[in-house]
């Protein structure tokens, strides 16, 4: 049975406001002298647990107020045990029917790794229509051949014309990567450590931001990324069927802006 809510959850509203009230000194947590009364030791409280309890306000307590992860095990998409539970990670839809997050330390390791691949695919989601659109044109332009393989497609696995592409661009491509996955190495993982934090804002677009700002780009960096893993294979697989690339099966999308 669902308790009766406190007092102070009746009378206070927790909002994204007031952490910031609280936060007086910008650090992105609220020191609290005493936490509950009788425990006479300091604790941290985070935004994400802030955001939490305001979660838990508006839709119970269950599963940390996440209704995602409330669908996701009763639709048997996630086990009542999992950590992905009562997780305040950003972005928890509670999707982990093969159970792969068996601990707070692997499903970290899981999340940089979704991460990463989001952000290749969200690269590859805009250069895949761009190099069909742009390659002609510039081909043309400094009379270098056309590497664009069979219809005018990007060149990928399913395509074909790998083999048309200067051998040194693969080069730089694994030099490059290779540098900053050893960055992404050498980073002090705490317990503090956010999974695909390299430290790379040169645009200060994060850095310096509220943390509810902060947890709400990172929210969208996600589900960005999600959404061009999704793309990316659907751009392969519609050429290949097709045998037409992107650009001429979707010109509404494409053509207009040239």
């Amino acid at each position: 049975m669902q308790s009766a809510p406190t007092k102070i959850e009746q009378e206070v509203k927790l909002t994204k406001e007031l952490f910031n009230k609280l936060d007086a000194d910008g650090s992105g947590s609220i020191d609290m002298a005493e936490l509950k009364a009788g425990h006479r030791r300091q604790r941290v409280i985070d935004y994400a647990e802030y955001e939490r309890l305001m979660n838990m306000q508006r839709f119970d307590d269950a599963q940390g107020g996440n209704l995602y992860v409330r669908n996701a095990i009763k639709f048997g998409l996630l086990k009542p045990d999992s950590v992905l539970a009562d997780c305040v990670m950003v972005g928890n839809k509670g999707f982990d029917p093969l159970n792969c997050a068996t601990s707070m330390d692997a499903l970290k390791n899981y999340r940089e790794a979704e991460l990463k691949h989001g952000r290749l695919a969200m690269l590859a989601a805009a250069g895949w229509p761009v190099s069909e659109l742009v390659q002609p044109y510039l081909a043309k332009m400094l009379g270098q051949p056309d590497l664009l393989a069979a219809g005018e497609k990007a060149p990928s696995l399913l395509n074909g014309g790998l083999d048309r592409v200067n051998p040194v661009f693969f080069m730089a491509i694994i030099i490059f990567t290779a540098t900053v996955e050893s960055v992404a190495f050498t980073r002090t993982r705490g317990a503090d450590y956010i999974p695909g934090d390299l430290g790379f804002d040169p645009l200060r677009l994060y850095t310096g931001k509220s943390e509810p700002v902060k947890r709400d780009l990172e929210l969208k960096e996600l589900n960005n990324g999600r959404l061009a893993m999704l793309a990316i294979t659907a751009y392969a697989y519609e050429e290949f069927l097709t045998k037409a690339s992107v650009i001429q099966d979707t010109p509404f999308l494409f053509k207009s802006i040239l």
